[in-house]
């Protein structure tokens, strides 16, 4: 038998099998309900990677948009699919992506059937989990937005996720070669009224990987909108094997100039310690959360983009396996917006300027 829910591990720690499902919509109801899928994978013999967020929106048409990005090689796409999809207990998605529920468990036996067919490539994949997926409401209780009055007002996002491995078959239409696909990644479910755009004031860092022993791991550095600006960056990240899910207590992430990663030590509460430097940056994709939205009053001028990174990593043993890491950035939408042209002629427009040394000043966007 696979992993099943261990009386070690607190139970309020499992998501809920229907979690895997759409929910019903509560709260806030001045704000939207998104259901929001993300799955990253590679496969490092084929060289392939496949990323994926989908949103299902309760209070919207059309209700459903996905984002699949894959590459391999010289190939490579990104789509986007926007319309009313079919969501039961049997399948959720559109047109070009749909998940099959095939086993809804939160351990090594959860199994969902991926099948997507965009205009230059189709896949069909089985994915399982690989041992346990946190609850992030009650095991990291506050790092997202839980709303107020007891989530009747305000955001309030639910979360749990997964690391994930994969087979099955990927095609490419320009050469119609069905290829064998056998990965890893990194999985989350979300759930809850929120905003995009309201959701986020940095970017973030998210890490996942299978280690040599077939244990995994996984973390996230993010500060939500509701905490502070001077507030410390939340770091939240966990630890499982077949019995045992830990929460992570120390350590650091370093990483390059060009959002690869270059190496990390981590402590975890139940004692283990575990680390990792770059060998080389691998697979490199990028998916989005969105489409662009413009003139929306009380909406900031920013959203984010996920560059996912995958790396060649090597333990302090010497053994070497992959990881996955996610750099997520904010950027500008209305570039112009609230600017101002700078030229030389009659009149100049010049900037105005700010005096003294840079390294005194605290505010640098």
């Amino acid at each position: 038998m696979a992993d099943q829910w261990p009386a070690s591990i607190p139970a309020e720690w499992k998501p809920k099998p229907e979690d895997e499902l759409i929910h019903v919509p509560w709260g806030d109801e001045s704000l939207p309900w998104k259901d929001t899928f993300f799955f990253s994978l590679r496969d490092v013999t084929r060289n392939a990677n496949i990323a994926m967020h989908m949103t299902v929106s309760g209070n919207r048409s059309p209700n459903t948009r996905v984002t699949i990005g894959v590459g391999q090689g010289n190939n490579s796409t990104l789509q986007t699919c926007r319309e009313d999809g079919t969501h039961n207990e049997k399948q959720i998605g559109n047109s070009m992506s749909r998940l099959e529920i095939v086993n809804l468990s939160w351990d090594s036996d959860h199994e969902l059937r991926w099948i997507a067919d965009l205009d230059e490539v189709s896949f069909d994949l089985t994915v399982k989990g690989k041992h346990f997926a946190p609850l992030w409401d009650t095991m990291f209780e506050g790092y997202y937005a839980k709303g107020s009055k007891d989530g009747l007002a305000g955001q309030f996002y639910g979360h749990a996720e997964q690391i994930i491995v994969a087979e099955g078959t990927i095609t490419w239409k320009n050469d119609g070669i069905e290829l064998p696909f056998q990965g890893f990644g990194w999985r989350d479910r979300g759930w809850g009224r929120r905003k995009t755009q309201l959701m986020w004031n940095t970017g973030w860092d998210l890490v996942g990987g299978v280690l040599p022993d077939d244990s995994v791991f996984s973390f996230i550095a993010l500060r939500s909108h509701e905490l502070p600006e001077p507030a410390p960056m939340p770091v939240g990240g966990w630890w499982s094997d077949a019995t045992t899910l830990s929460p992570l207590v120390g350590g650091f992430y370093h990483k390059e100039a060009t959002m690869a990663p270059l190496e990390y030590e981590l402590t975890f509460d139940c004692g283990l310690t575990i680390a990792g430097k770059v060998v080389k940056p691998t697979g490199r994709m990028a998916t989005s959360l969105q489409e662009a939205e413009f003139g929306v009053p009380g909406m900031p001028n920013i959203t984010p983009n996920m560059m996912d990174w995958y790396a060649l990593m090597r333990d302090p043993a010497g053994n070497e396996f992959e990881i996955f890491t996610q750099c997520g950035t904010m950027h500008k939408l209305d570039v112009f917006k609230n600017g101002q042209f700078i030229r030389a002629g009659h009149p100049p427009v010049q900037l105005v300027t700010r005096p003294g040394n840079p390294s005194t000043w605290t505010n640098r966007e």
